[in-house]
């Protein structure tokens, strides 16, 4: 029998056509033997079928043999059509190994790989950010990987359900959503949809991180990635490799590679390289036919699969498809299908013409930042805090009176992401709302922001004049520092702004809108301007305080 790479595959391609006319046969690759459940090191075609059945039940023309030109056969039962794995908004139906509800769709920055994802589209669902790529020579572009199926919307509801796509350059995703803010204190916006498609043999869409987004090259409870590897060679596959993955779904998981290069259907799709993965078992919880161990479940898709060595083997699409609870010859064990990372990163250059790799890092945790954000002028007096040195010592700003155009072009400039800052705990809103409601100026605050909130962001996002105040006079850059003082409480404010008492800045936002607003917005700002205490040089349980003892 011929052993090289290539004759071994041409044998696997001869059986797949051979035995892919049978009835019942889904699949055929090139894996390790499994015998009663134990791993065995030998080389065989994986034969896959919707159900095992016993010799005597078979007609004999419909026998898969022993071997096949030389090579063993070991007949699997697994389901020959995948679903995709992206979680729907509601929870899936059936049995999971974990609930969508304990499901990880925690913030993580710097942002890094195997966490949630969510494009900004109609009817989007959950999938995972799987690891970064970066474009060898151009720092700029890094872009973080997951599935096309991940960044699609939706419109109705099954069977009559309409896929919207993303449009490329302009469709934004996000981790753990896509919610943003016109301050940009508080977004989760990462980048913009870059490249890629659901289509044969792919499944792979790449995001553009904005300048300067924050990321690790490593992925969450994984480690630091060690760039990508080669597909698995035959003899590898026979030796069964440990491969793991981590999704926002079940999180880390492990298993082994149970074969290569196979043919599968999913949601109409063919793709004929599959990777197909066996879970390891769950001490903690034994696999049953009604309680199954998974390896991916809806959510896990775009996860990295990764080697031994945290080297990217594969993008993480979808599992099999089986009709009610898993046929007894699953074992009660529920595989995962990726696609190999070489071909994902082939389509991209053949494609879209985008030269990428796999990000590295030589350390976990080693923090890189997209160069290129805007930068935007701040008061000297707000420049450390935005800055991250709140212990830096201000520069002393120009007398205004005297200097206004020099006091405006020395402004000290910051990258608009730095004026990001993690959202706000619930117990910390939580807080702010219980405090803002002891006193009637607090009152009145929370009255202006529920009751005028889409007027307020609108006149902000959309009028020149109101956003051009917004940002010159200060007022931005003082609501950044508000959101940290959350969950700084030593922050203060300043007393001042460009050498002007920080009231000012109030004053010209105020007059701005004034404007513009519709009339119940302007007596609702008048109601809450009328005796606000002055807020400069206090803290957050200061101003709280001020609040109530202001008559």
């Amino acid at each position: 029998m011929a052993t090289g790479d290539e004759e071994l595959h041409a044998i696997k391609d001869r059986a797949a056509a051979r035995f892919g006319a049978l009835p019942g046969v889904t699949g055929v690759g090139l894996g390790g033997r499994v015998r009663g459940g134990e791993l065995v090191e030998e080389l065989v075609l994986k034969v896959y079928v919707d159900r095992k059945r016993a010799p005597g039940e078979v007609p004999g023309d419909q026998l898969i043999p022993a071997e096949f030109e030389g090579l063993p056969t070991d007949v699997v039962e697994m389901p020959g059509t995948g679903q995709l794995i992206q979680a729907a908004p509601p929870p899936p139906t059936g049995k999971s190994a974990v609930p969508i509800a304990l499901a990880d769709g925690d913030r993580y920055r710097p942002l890094r790989g195997g966490t949630q994802m969510m494009p900004d589209i109609t009817g989007a669902g959950r999938g995972t950010l799987g690891c970064f790529m970066v474009t060898p020579g151009d720092p700029s572009k890094v872009y973080a990987l997951t599935n096309w199926h991940v960044v699609e919307g939706s419109r109705g509801t099954p069977p009559a359900t309409t896929v919207i796509q993303p449009t490329v350059g302009a469709t934004k995703a996000g981790q753990p959503d896509a919610e943003d803010s016109v301050t940009k204190c508080c977004s989760s916006i990462a980048g913009k949809v870059a490249g890629g498609a659901r289509t044969t043999n792919r499944d792979a869409a790449l995001v553009l991180l904005d300048p300067g987004a924050e990321w690790f090259a490593d992925i969450h409870e994984i480690g630091a990635v060690a760039g990508s590897r080669p597909p698995f060679t035959p003899a590898e596959v026979a030796a069964h490799p440990q491969v793991r993955k981590r999704g926002m779904r079940s999180g880390l998981t492990g298993g082994t590679v149970d074969s290569v290069g196979g043919s599968f259907t999913v949601s109409g799709n063919t793709f004929n390289n599959v990777i197909v993965v066996r879970p390891n078992p769950d001490p903690a919880n034994p696999a049953t036919a009604t309680n199954p161990v998974f390896f991916a479940d809806h959510g896990d898709s775009g996860s990295a699969l990764v080697d031994a060595d945290n080297r990217v083997v594969g993008l993480v699409f979808s599992i099999p498809n089986p009709s009610g609870p898993p046929n007894p010859g699953y074992h009660g064990l529920i595989n995962g299908w990726a696609l190999p990372i070489a071909d994902v990163i082939a389509q991209f250059a053949a494609v879209e013409h985008l030269t990428v790799a796999v990000a590295t890092a030589a350390a976990p945790q080693a923090k890189n930042t997209v160069p290129g954000a805007a930068m935007v002028a701040v008061a000297p007096e707000l420049a450390p805090v935005l800055a991250g040195t709140p212990d830096a010592a201000p520069e002393a700003p120009p007398d205004p009176a005297r200097e206004p155009l020099a006091a405006a072009r020395r402004r000290p400039r910051v990258a608009l992401p730095a004026l990001g800052a993690p959202p706000p705990s619930a117990a910390a809103l939580a807080t702010l709302q219980q405090r803002l409601d002891r006193s009637a100026r607090g009152r009145a605050l929370i009255t202006l922001w529920l009751g005028h909130q889409a007027e307020l962001l609108d006149l902000v996002n959309h009028n020149r004049r109101v956003a051009t105040t917004w940002h010159r006079s200060g007022a931005s850059a003082v609501f950044s520092v508000l959101v940290r003082m959350l969950s700084q409480p030593d922050l203060t404010l300043p007393e001042t702004l460009d050498g002007r008492p920080l009231d000012t800045a109030l004053d010209r936002v105020c007059a701005t809108l004034d404007r513009f607003a519709s009339e119940p917005l302007r007596r609702a700002i008048a109601s809450a301007r009328e005796g606000l205490p002055d807020l400069g040089g206090l803290t957050f349980d200061g101003i709280c305080d001020a609040l109530e003892t202001a008559r």
